[in-house]
């Protein structure tokens, strides 16, 4: 798999290049109080407050294990990985969706959200669905349909495509992830 150079194109071509280079990559790592990066455009984010610790791992083939733990009694107001999506025109979309395969020990429940910023603020957009993973590895599909989402900017600076964990202990695995913007 040529990982040097980035064939795609597209509105989504960005994310499903970094998602292509996450399949592919193999390293692991600490996850630090506020901000863990795994690889570019790629990276962990966690409430300072929360104190949170755990590692990651990218094996090829499979996106990203997490375990997360807070310290002590603060319950952490946010746990996301944030993956770059670029500027991310919708202005020609209709849908834009993903669809996740996951596996996690004890059943987890993650928000899945569009983040797309301009002039140093952004807005957030969640998928209707939350995502569940079981011991049995399961799929998730959803989509923000645009036509009916008219807060949601057709043009941005950036975007990132964000799944919020919940607030606690996180042990899950992603298996793999496509973003689709038709």
């Amino acid at each position: 798999m040529d990982m040097t150079n980035n064939l795609f194109l597209g509105p989504d071509a960005q994310a499903r290049f970094l998602m292509q280079s996450l399949m592919a990559h193999d390293g692991k790592g600490e996850i630090t109080r506020t901000e863990t990066h795994v690889i570019d455009g790629v990276h962990l984010s966690n409430d300072p407050e929360a104190e949170i610790t755990g590692t990651y791992e990218s094996r090829p083939g499979e996106l990203l294990r997490l375990k997360s733990v807070p310290r002590g009694d603060a319950r952490p107001r946010w746990q996301a990985l944030h993956v770059a999506m670029g500027p991310a025109d919708l202005s020609e979309a209709g849908v834009l969706g993903v669809v996740i395969r996951s596996r996690a020990p004890a059943s987890i429940t993650t928000r899945v959200c569009l983040r797309s910023g301009r002039d140093g603020a952004f807005v957030d957009n969640f998928f209707a669905k939350s995502m569940i993973s079981f011991a049995q590895e399961s799929t998730h599909l959803d989509v923000i349909d645009l036509a009916r989402t008219p807060d949601l900017p057709r043009s941005a600076q950036w975007r990132d495509l964000v799944l919020f964990f919940r607030a606690g202990e996180v042990e899950l695995e992603l298996l793999d992830l496509r973003l689709f913007i038709v």
